[in-house]
């Protein structure tokens, strides 16, 4: 089955002209080089568009996608995902990739494949695969699985060089691209999930250098910066939560995340934490009301943010 696995990357990038220059030479150095490569561009950049118009080595067929507007990750993965899903069969494989994230060996998207294969032949209905996964706690927590073997998850982050099975994408569709950025990976998952999709972790993320991504990271108690990241990823994993049936979840990490750390912050560090806590409540009145999109433009910020 490995041999005849036809494998198609999206690789998303925004203005990282040299990382993706880096990346397209790690792809050409794969020993399993991918059937073909979209490169979607956020900033529809003509620059990048020459770059990758003369392109030979990333794959045999290598495209390019521009999108106005900066739609961020999650606007680029939906068009990436519909771009691939409608110029291939349900038996193909389309792999996310990320322009400064580029797979860690040499051998990463031949091991992944390999899995995938075998995990494939044992579940037909397989959803996708990648070199780490999450499961999701009832409290909203995401848990890194162990790493010591195929896990099954709830999702794939894109750091992880997912393998998602054509088929599957086209019966759940991509990620809700109104999300712009954060968790755009696990809106996917659960939509796969819902789908009878399953999600497995491949275990060889230690074997590829992010061991750090399955052996588990403490949670700081200290206020973190305000900034758009921050606000993208707290309303999305609200809207997520309660997208996904979970308010309860949803609930729990508004009060933790959200409001109880710049809270218990406010003694110490009382501008840090005015400013967090503003920004938390936006996210979590926009989470909480549904109101997604691109509220803040990484681009543009009003000042108090900046």
């Amino acid at each position: 089955m490995l041999d005849s696995m036809r494998t198609h990357g999206v690789l998303i990038t925004f203005r990282r002209r040299d990382a993706l220059i880096d990346h397209l030479r790690i792809l050409g150095e794969q020993s399993r080089p991918l059937t073909s490569l979209l490169v979607v561009d956020n900033d529809n950049d003509p620059a990048i568009r020459a770059l990758v118009d003369v392109e030979t080595a990333a794959a045999p067929e290598v495209r390019y996608l521009g999108l106005d507007d900066n739609p961020g990750p999650a606007g680029a993965i939906a068009a990436g995902i519909r771009d691939v899903i409608a110029r291939t069969s349900d038996d193909e494989w389309l792999v996310l990739l990320d322009d400064d994230d580029p797979p860690p060996r040499s051998t990463t998207l031949e091991a992944l494949a390999d899995t995938t294969a075998s995990l494939a032949t044992a579940d037909p209905h397989l959803g996708g695969v990648g070199l780490w996964g999450s499961t999701l706690g009832r409290g909203g927590r995401l848990r890194a699985a162990t790493g010591h073997g195929p896990e099954p998850v709830a999702y794939l982050p894109g750091g992880a060089c997912p393998h998602y099975r054509i088929g599957a994408l086209r019966a759940a569709g991509g990620p809700d691209p109104e999300l712009f950025f954060g968790f755009d990976d696990l809106d996917l998952g659960l939509a796969l999930l819902a789908a009878g999709a399953p999600l497995w972790s491949s275990g060889l993320a230690r074997a590829h250098g992010w061991a750090s991504m399955v052996e588990g990271r403490r949670a700081s108690a200290a206020v973190e910066p305000p900034s758009w990241r921050r606000y993208y990823s707290l309303r999305n994993l609200v809207l997520i939560l309660r997208r996904n049936g979970r308010p309860g979840a949803a609930a729990s990490m508004s009060l933790l995340a959200g409001l109880a750390k710049p809270v218990a912050n406010l003694p110490r560090r009382p501008a840090a934490s005015w400013r967090s806590l503003r920004l938390n409540l936006l996210a979590l009145r926009h989470g909480w009301t549904g109101h997604a999109g691109k509220h803040l433009d990484p681009l543009d910020l009003p000042a108090w943010l900046r």
